[in-house]
């Protein structure tokens, strides 16, 4: 049930993060003449052989080119040019998604349009330092055709044939560059009528989301993927689990219950309990052994065995003092209580070692097993704050006779991970 409503629950926040993706993660660059007027200018076929003539009006509101064109150059035109940046600098408009304008246009022709143009630099074309060498990419609208604000997808913009007919690139720079826009600008038509054109600004916004689309939904199914495998593995527990207790119940473990019962006070007696943490000591550990294989040594094979020892222990000593390595130790053996099986066994083993072992569990299991008490061993509260670890050694025994080449081999193993860096997991070969 609890798995259930988290489920819900995740669904729930998928849709939120989807529409909060949407709607509310959106970056902006807002080009005005309060922002950018002074980088605007007029610029006119002049310069070319022609002979119309542009002037820009800048008010608090918009920026208005006026562009008388007259005859007397084979393509006649006037220009709005905002400068976004020094032309060898240039933004990253690839950022974005959309270029949103609030655009006006009138003149003598019947249906008035305009040419706006994103300019890239690149020093393999445009090192020379003109606006001409600045790669245009061009879109043509008629605003009064569009309701305002008109949205533009940065995708429709398309590299000016006539451009790259001037300029021949390789393949690889022929396409659409949107890395370093130094300039855009507002033009008349391709073919416009002699007499006053007027072109009014009032703003331009780049919009884009902060979190790409793509990336974003990437992540909603990473975390899906964890959050299914989450509860995969949740419900092999909970199988592995109810076959182990299926397996117990086939069993007289009523007749161990009944020894272990008997002989408690034996086990006082021997001191086979460590005083300081509470857990068994290696003497009882091995008595425990003992007794199972005695009893239900049918059920102990195959047994693993994880050796654990508290990293850095002796730094601890020498600079909190032993009190707090005392109770390091006592909070090291409450994770461990918490985090193990009822029938597994689990002693302090000397010092700040400590052994697990498993019966009816192979090293691939202990593995696992493991890995999951040095995850709660990271998020555990430790005294004075501190931050501490462990490494772990595994080992899988399939026989009695083998007990002891198998403890040698889970604490090879426990050593190697000290050599390799300590705070892992290391399996006997």
């Amino acid at each position: 049930m609890f798995l259930r409503r988290m489920l819900l629950i995740l669904l729930a926040a998928t849709l939120l993060a989807l529409y909060v993706n949407a709607q509310w993660m959106t970056r902006t660059l807002r080009i005005d003449a309060r922002t950018y007027g002074e980088r605007a200018e007029a610029v006119d076929d002049r310069a070319e052989g022609g002979r119309s003539e542009a002037r820009l009006l800048r008010d608090a509101q918009s920026l208005r080119l006026l562009c008388d064109i007259r005859p007397g150059y084979e393509w006649p035109f006037c220009d709005l040019q905002i400068s976004l940046t020094a032309p060898d600098q240039g933004l990253d408009l690839s950022r974005f998604e959309t270029l949103r304008l609030w655009l006006k246009a009138s003149g003598p022709e019947e249906r008035v349009q305009v040419r706006v143009f994103l300019r890239n630099y690149d020093p393999a074309y445009a090192s020379s330092g003109h606006v001409a060498d600045l790669k245009p990419h061009e879109l043509v609208l008629e605003p009064a055709a569009e309701p305002q604000p008109v949205d533009i997808r940065l995708g429709q913009f398309a590299v000016a044939s006539w451009w790259m007919q001037a300029h021949p690139l390789p393949l690889a720079l022929s396409g659409p560059q949107l890395e370093r826009i130094s300039l855009l600008s507002f033009t008349t038509g391709g073919v416009v009528k002699p007499g006053l054109h007027e072109v009014e600004l009032v703003a331009a916004e780049f919009r884009g989301p902060w979190v790409s689309t793509a990336s974003f939904r990437l992540a909603i199914i990473a975390v899906w993927m964890v959050a299914i495998a989450g509860y995969l593995l949740w419900e092999w527990r909970k199988a592995r689990r109810s076959l182990r207790k299926a397996l117990r119940s086939k069993q007289d473990l009523h007749r161990l219950n009944q020894r272990l019962t008997a002989r408690s006070s034996e086990y006082e007696a021997m001191a086979h309990q460590d005083a300081l943490t509470g857990l068994a000591n290696r003497r009882g550990l091995e008595h425990d052994l003992r007794l199972l294989q005695q009893s239900q040594e049918e059920l102990l094979y195959p047994l693993s065995i994880v050796f654990m020892d508290i990293d850095h222990f002796k730094r601890v000593n020498d600079e909190q003092g032993h009190d707090v390595g005392d109770a390091v130790l006592q909070t090291m053996a409450a994770e461990l209580r918490s985090h193990v099986q009822r029938e597994d066994l689990l002693a302090r083993w000397g010092g700040e070692e400590f052994v697990l072992m498993m019966p009816q569990t192979t090293a691939e299991e202990a593995m696992s097993v493991a890995e999951r008490l040095q995850l709660c061993l990271s998020q555990a509260r430790w005294p004075g704050a501190l931050q501490v670890t462990a490494s772990f050694g595994v080992a899988q025994c399939d026989c009695a006779a083998s007990m002891e080449t198998a403890l040698r081999a889970a604490d090879q193993a426990m050593y190697e991970a000290k050599q390799q860096g300590r705070d892992r997991v290391v399996r006997a070969a």
